[in-house]
């Protein structure tokens, strides 16, 4: 975030802030107020189909929930605070004590996502894996440990040195009126956060998935059968009416499809984390090393692109769910009552 002092053109002139004029202002609000509003509503669909779906019950599906509504909360803190915050040229009318409880939600929510599609790559590798006994071992308590462990990771990260930096080194780097994060400039601590929360997570999920993907073409050459069974024993568990009433190769073929539609999800889930967290994470380094070598608008841009991950993930499922399509697209008609292609 831009450490500029309002009010000061020159400064502003020096930092490389574009200034809010009418024709930079109009386009950018109704821009910013897009994304909120598709992010809200495309989170709040995943979370309701969660919620009213009962087959969409399976921990691979929790964890899609949680997922969603850690963007749901995403969107409905970050992005409209930080919208007021850039239409007040990068003034805080707020108060210190909100800029902190602000940058906490932030901060802590963005890395929850980040860990959440950690642990969804990690259990589509184990169903691989444990075949039959993953329904057994991998139960609904372990996924809201899961769950757990990352909400309190992802809040020890970034929270603690958000809420104490200036209280540990005695005095505060953030001008009066602005909202920006005390380490900022603190080459160390930047960059050792960004290689764990971008470099290691992406490569720990590239790595993840390339396995997986691996261990099903090995599984079906070495052993069809073995690898049809290996996929299904999630899908039967959670129909029984298909598993009891379809033949054998129908269920099969249904199981198949809801793997590698699980896997291409979660493929096009990491890919936009890539895209979006790419070139916030490098000039987030660049910046702690040299304050004036990144345009600040240009950087005001790239923690908004971030956001749009946010917005992008609902329309993800839906695009290779049609469960969730079949919800998106009843939310949407409103029942029925418009009529959608």
């Amino acid at each position: 975030m831009s450490t500029t002092f309002p009010g000061d053109d020159h400064n502003k002139a020096d930092e490389g802030v574009t200034p809010m004029t009418p024709g930079v202002q109009i386009p950018a609000a109704v821009g910013l107020v897009m994304l909120i509003l598709l992010s809200v509503t495309g989170n709040s669909m995943t979370v309701i189909a969660y919620l009213r779906d009962k087959q969409l019950c399976s921990v691979y599906d929790f964890y899609l929930f949680q997922l969603g509504t850690t963007d749901l909360l995403l969107s409905a803190i970050s992005l409209p605070f930080y919208t007021a915050y850039t239409f007040m040229e990068f003034t805080w009318p707020f108060g210190s004590a909100v800029c902190k409880m602000y940058l906490v939600c932030d901060f802590t929510l963005c890395f929850q996502s980040i860990m959440l599609m950690l642990i969804i790559s990690l259990d589509r590798l184990l169903l691989i894996q444990m075949g039959h006994s993953y329904s057994i071992k991998i139960t609904r308590r372990v996924g809201i440990a899961n769950v757990a462990c990352a909400w309190l990771i992802s809040f020890l990260v970034y929270s603690p040195a958000i809420i104490g930096w200036d209280t540990w080194v005695g005095y505060s780097t953030v001008k009066s009126m602005d909202c920006d994060t005390e380490f900022r400039n603190d080459r160390v601590f930047t960059t050792i956060t960004t290689f764990v929360e971008f470099i290691i997570t992406f490569v720990c999920m590239m790595s993840l998935n390339v396995l997986i993907y691996v261990k099903i073409k090995q599984r079906a050459k070495v052993n069809p059968v073995t690898s049809i069974r290996l996929q299904t024993v999630s899908t039967i568990n959670l129909d029984n009416r298909t598993s009891a009433a379809a033949p054998m190769h129908s269920v099969a073929r249904n199981a198949d499809r809801r793997q590698r539609n699980a896997v291409k999800i979660l493929a096009m889930l990491v890919a936009a984390f890539f895209l979006s967290w790419a070139p916030y994470s490098i000039t987030t380094v660049l910046i702690s090393f040299c304050d004036d070598c990144v345009n600040t608008s240009l950087y005001q841009f790239f923690i908004v692109f971030l956001w749009m991950k946010s917005a992008v993930n609902p329309f993800l499922y839906a695009y290779n769910s049609l469960r969730y399509r079949m919800h998106f697209r009843r939310y949407l008609s409103c029942n029925g009552r418009l009529q959608l292609r």
